[in-house]
């Protein structure tokens, strides 16, 4: 009788040792993907809405995207005519709504949206792996001051935002 106790025992701990909830952090990428091709942003937004926009914003989220997928390390950031994979990122909107108001009507805190297209292509067949159509980055910022500054520092959180988002799209695809 005391046996089979530490039978059962024993297999409640094996049984609890060798399961899992099925999360995990490896990537889901097929196989032949090891490299990447990033194209610079293509700017898409609508003239009339371009309230937010700083220049160069193309090219900051293009480098955003490669330092954010080489510090990643799953796949390696190569020329176009290398690249297993190639990203294409056209730069939709700039969104901009208040978050926090004075008691004037004031806006006092606001949030940042930068939405984008992504298309995954294979770089070999031209295939679309996958696409997302609106896809963000945002950061908050207070009104300050000085706020063109606080505008700028929001810029560049969003696109570090953004950056994130894309390479954990692409090589985690949650």
């Amino acid at each position: 009788m005391k046996n089979m106790r530490w039978v059962g025992v024993w297999g409640l701990v094996a049984v609890w040792a060798f399961s899992g909830c099925g999360y995990t952090r490896h990537t889901v990428l097929p196989r032949n993907m090891k490299t990447i091709y990033v194209e610079t942003v293509k700017n898409k937004l609508d003239p009339e809405s371009i309230y937010a926009y700083q220049p160069g914003l193309e090219m900051d989220i293009t480098n955003a995207v490669i330092q954010r997928l080489q510090m990643d390390g799953t796949l390696k950031v190569v020329e176009q005519k290398k690249a297993d994979t190639i990203l294409k990122t056209d730069l939709m909107s700039l969104e901009q709504e208040g978050l926090r108001f004075t008691s004037l009507e004031g806006v006092s805190q606001y949030r940042l949206f930068m939405v984008v297209r992504l298309k995954l292509v294979d770089a070999k067949t031209g295939d679309l792996i996958w696409e997302e159509p609106n896809f963000s980055g945002s950061t908050e910022y207070y009104v300050t001051t000085a706020t063109s500054i606080g505008e700028q520092k929001a810029s560049v959180d969003a696109v570090r935002n953004l950056a994130y988002n894309i390479a954990d799209r692409i090589v985690e695809d949650w």
